[in-house]
């Protein structure tokens, strides 16, 4: 198997068929999606029973990080990822990423761009991925998206699973301590996924579970990047810069499900896309 796919589900019986759509029509790689259903009340577990081609877990988690940890302690793919119900593969990212890693055995995770869209499909903004460097994370924020990572799986077998004490930075605690342990991330500036913007994101949206986390974090980052935040934020938008990731893209072309009955990918196409951070 090559890859894994792993999708925490709970009551976004919706989305979850646009994403399990994507994944489905993905070719190349033999992969498996695994979908970790917290007990939905949506009618989740009855439409994942009729979906053969999908593994999936129902029962209760404690959370998000919870239910991935579930699906990854099962998978079989030597590359594991993780997918939410608002996100999407882009066509043919899994052949990309497995070519990717064949010709690159030192690389441990790789990261590629992510496109922000509307729930009717259209674009926000093209966000490219720049150089991981877990200082600048800790300083500033998780500027590489989970929908576009992909990780080997000898990470986890090294005993590397998310914390599920977070409720919504779990991600944000992950890639900056498999780095600081000496695991190699590269990125690509390809776009890989496209991020979903509903309006009740987990993880963007100011709530309890949040502010939980932020106080959760402060013990894994070292004294020295508070101290000097501000010249590390200053290193990390230099760097952005340099990369390109300020700058917009002249022309986009994307095919992704709009529908809770996604029969086949929709077609766009969008000049002059922002690459800046946009909410609508």
């Amino acid at each position: 198997m090559d890859f894994s796919i792993v999708t925490p589900s709970f009551n976004m019986l919706p989305y979850l068929k646009r994403c399990s759509a994507s994944v489905a029509d993905q070719h190349g790689p033999l992969f498996e999606h695994i979908v970790v259903d917290g007990l939905s009340t949506d009618g989740t577990a009855d439409w994942l029973r009729a979906q053969p081609h999908i593994t999936s877990l129902i029962e209760r988690d404690s959370g998000m990080y919870d239910a991935i940890n579930k699906g990854v302690r099962i998978a079989h793919g030597q590359i594991v990822a993780y997918l939410n119900c608002d996100e999407q593969y882009l066509p043919m990212t899994l052949a990309y990423v497995k070519q990717y890693f064949d010709r690159h055995p030192e690389v441990d995770m790789l990261f590629g761009g992510t496109l922000l869209v509307r729930p009717d499909g259209t674009l926000l903004s093209v966000r490219k991925p720049y150089r991981p460097s877990w200082p600048l994370m800790l300083s500033s924020h998780l500027y590489l998206y989970s929908a576009s990572m992909f990780v080997r799986r000898r990470l986890f077998e090294a005993g590397e699973y998310f914390d599920d004490g977070f409720r919504c930075w779990g991600d944000f605690e992950f890639v900056p301590r498999v780095l600081r342990k000496g695991y190699q991330a590269h990125t690509v500036a390809k776009s890989l996924a496209v991020f979903t913007m509903t309006g009740n994101n987990r993880g963007l949206v100011e709530n309890n579970d949040i502010n939980r986390d932020r106080v959760r974090i402060r013990p894994h980052i070292p004294w020295w990047i508070h101290r000097f935040r501000f010249p590390l934020t200053l290193v990390r938008m230099g760097i952005k810069l340099w990369s390109g990731a300020y700058f917009p893209v002249r022309t986009v072309n994307y095919e992704i499900y709009v529908s809770d009955k996604p029969l086949r990918r929709q077609q766009f196409r969008v000049r002059c896309a922002s690459a800046m951070w946009r909410t609508a």
